[in-house]
């Protein structure tokens, strides 16, 4: 097996065998090379660039999986649109990106893995008007950095609480970390900001204090 941090291998975890996976904006490809080694099916490794899809390649050919990844450019879910595939993972990328290639695709897969790496309020709200059904949801620290890692199915019924649109449904072990380090941030950012993105912080920073009180009086 390839060696992942904590990030990567909070999505492979996520894969089983049988799966049939698309790694949408897969760049150095190791989410996809990883695939293959887990689910025992070939993979694609999608990506908008050709640079970036040389890496996933290069990366094949040294694990001897040149035939087993399967590299497609394009934009989004259209260049696997007719494949076989139920497993889409999308891990590279920002919340409006992910929203973006998620609405323009007309087709629902089994099982999603979604990580994005800022405005995870915004592809959760996205999910729950939309249909889907989240299964996991919860924080994960990389380096000096956290990522929401998303699971969901594309056929169901999610209700996000406030916090939870913020901040996940799982209580990971990073999450404090997580909500100590957004405390702060947030804090900062209220010194210098006005109107709607002062209205916006507040609201977030009532609902850490909300969640806080609860854990106290647990």
């Amino acid at each position: 097996m390839l060696t992942l941090d904590e990030r990567l291998s909070a999505v492979v975890k996520e894969l089983e065998l049988g799966d049939k996976v698309a790694d949408i904006g897969c760049d150095h490809g190791k989410i996809a090379n990883s695939a293959v080694q887990i689910t025992k099916n070939p993979v694609y490794a999608v990506d908008i660039s050709a640079e970036c899809l040389m890496k996933a390649r290069t990366l094949s050919k040294e694990l001897l999986q040149e035939d087993d990844v399967i590299c497609l450019v394009g934009d989004g879910l259209n260049p696997v649109k007719d494949k076989d595939v139920d497993t889409i993972v999308i891990a590279g990328m920002g919340a409006h990106e992910i929203v973006k290639i998620l609405s323009d695709s007309d087709k629902r897969y089994e099982k999603y893995i979604l990580v994005p790496h800022q405005h995870a309020d915004v592809l959760r709200a996205f999910l729950q008007e939309n249909g889907f059904f989240v299964k996991k949801d919860g924080v994960v620290k990389s380096g000096n950095k956290f990522y929401p890692v998303i699971v969901a199915e594309g056929i169901g019924y999610t209700r996000y609480t406030p916090f939870e649109t913020y901040f996940g449904k799982d209580e990971t072990e990073d999450l404090a970390e997580f909500i100590g380090m957004r405390k702060k941030i947030l804090k900062m950012l209220a010194s210098r900001a006005k109107g709607e993105s002062l209205r916006k912080i507040l609201a977030e920073t009532r609902e850490i204090e909300e969640y806080e009180n609860q854990r106290n009086n647990r």
